[in-house]
């Protein structure tokens, strides 16, 4: 198997057990562009997986590039697809949950190394997450 296949499958379970650390009922999906599907308070929220290693960016600093999109078409994720993105940092197992709102319009996101340092980053964007799609209602 190709080493993106198996940094996606990491990318997954890692996301799947920091939810269930979190005390969120989840489970794995695979439709469409849905990887996990969660249940809260009697509704459905679809979390679509992206995972990425650290890689020199061009200029001699590292970032994490994700690929923010769905089918070999590049096509940009909506809401029509999925309501949650969850960032992977495979080497260092941590996950920044993004509304798809922040990612719309876009094929790939790049993000810091740094961010994934911060303390909390699992639940405070997770909750962050829930406020959106909640307040959205």
């Amino acid at each position: 198997m190709s080493q993106n296949i198996e940094n996606g499958k990491l990318g997954e379970h890692i996301c799947m057990v920091k939810l269930i650390k979190m005390g969120v009922s989840c489970s794995l999906a695979h439709i469409d562009a849905m990887d996990i599907v969660v249940h809260h308070e009697g509704r459905m929220i679809r979390v679509q997986v992206k995972s990425s290693t650290l890689k020199y960016n061009g200029k001699k600093t590292k970032s994490y590039q994700f690929a923010v999109c769905h089918t070999g078409k590049k096509i940009p994720l909506t809401e029509a697809e999925c309501d949650v993105v969850a960032l992977v940092a495979v080497d260092c197992e941590r996950v920044l949950f993004l509304p798809v709102g922040c990612v719309k319009g876009n094929v790939t996101k790049r993000v810091q190394p740094q961010k994934f340092d911060k303390l909390k980053l699992e639940e405070r964007s997770w909750q962050h997450c829930l406020d959106r799609i909640f307040l959205s209602d």
